[in-house]
Order: structure tokens, then sequence, then C-alpha cells
């Protein structure tokens, strides 16, 4: 199924403990330590294995998400976004809203604008298609590159270079006086791949 509305514009956070580590040392420098102090009951001297906090997890989900890389080809996208529009219309949410919301729709945080769902819905819905979401390239950048503004900066740069009249609005794209057409179309990309380079270029 393919969704509409999506734009052709377009590193992974990984969780990692060090906690097993301490457990086996722990397990190597000998017999365990009992604390026999009052409230201190149970306590083995080995170090527990601590899970991922919450913010942690759901960082990393995010970064997982799948990419459509400035270069993808159309192919690519909609591969993407079926597999997004499949698991949410599985999870229980309208045709309708699939086909008018696209990507644009946040399984963590689905909107009433999609109409009135069940709390076990919701539940489905971001548990299982959270992680499946596509975003773009400068979407991924926003959340993740600590250099985005200078970015921006440079892609806007880039664009008054090449005599596209853009400005920059509470530091994303504000306007464009006249989208580009005919041989300067391509500078919208080749701008944001110039101004995102080296941000670009960590991607997998």
């Amino acid at each position: 199924m393919s969704i509409i509305g999506f734009s052709r514009s377009r590193s992974a956070a990984v969780v990692v403990t060090a906690a097993v580590a301490l457990t086996l040392a722990a397990g190597c420098s000998g017999a365990a330590k009992t604390d026999s102090s009052p409230g201190a009951q149970g306590t083995t001297g080995v170090a527990s294995i601590q899970k991922p906090s919450a913010a942690a997890s759901a960082e990393a989900v995010a970064a997982e998400r799948p990419l459509i890389r400035l270069d993808a080809s159309p192919e690519e996208a909609k591969r993407a976004s079926d597999v997004f529009a499949d698991c949410l219309l599985t999870n229980g949410l309208p045709k309708a809203a699939v086909m008018k919301g696209g990507r644009t729709i946040d399984p963590a945080n689905i909107s009433d604008v999609w109409g009135p769902l069940s709390d076990k819905v919701r539940a489905d819905l971001k548990k299982n298609c959270a992680s499946k979401q596509p975003e773009m390239a400068r979407d991924r950048a926003r959340r993740l590159d600590p250099a985005y503004a200078d970015h921006m900066q440079a892609f806007i740069k880039c664009l008054n270079d090449h005599g596209i009249k853009a400005v920059l609005e509470d530091g994303e794209l504000g306007s464009v006086d006249e989208m580009p057409s005919g041989s300067k179309a391509h500078w919208m990309q080749d701008c944001e791949q110039e101004g995102f380079a080296s941000y670009y270029s960590t991607l997998k």
C-alpha cells in the first residue's frame, strides 16, 4: 500500500551497558560478601545488571527508524512507506487516516485528528509501528545533529548563492520566494547535501 504525500526531500544510537563486565569482575574477585548491617539483607556483593532507561530506549528506537536518504530512489521511499502503512493498518488505524497522514503520523503519540482510538489500539501502534516510521535525512539531523543550526545556515547560504531567495525562520527553511524549476530545480537537493555534508556522511 502506498502512502500519499511522501516528500522526496530526506546515527544509529545504540544502548550499551558495562554491567556484565562488572558482574564478571565481581565473580572473579573471590567469594561474595554479605552485608549484615540493617537494611542490607540479601546483598551479595555482585553488581546487578542495569536496564536501559525508558528515555534511552526511546532514543534508540527513534534512531533506528528507516532512513530515507537524500539520494534514495522513489522505489526505496515507497517501499519504506508501504511497510509503515501496513503496520498502521494491521494495528488498527483506519485506512482513511493512513492514506491522509502518511509518514507524518507519529505512532508514539497518535493525534485525535485520526479518529477515536481505543487505548489498546494506541498501545499497539506505539509498540509495533514506532520503529517503522520512515524519516528523511534532515528530520534525523533535526533530532540528532548537534550542529543542525550551522548546517541549516550553510544550506540557506548555498541556495542564496545560486539565486534562490530563501530565509531561515525559527531555525528552519522558512520561505522560498519561488520554488526553483527547470535548470535550477536540482539546487534544493544539492544545497541540502552541501550544507549537511559532514553529518550526512555519518549516516548508514
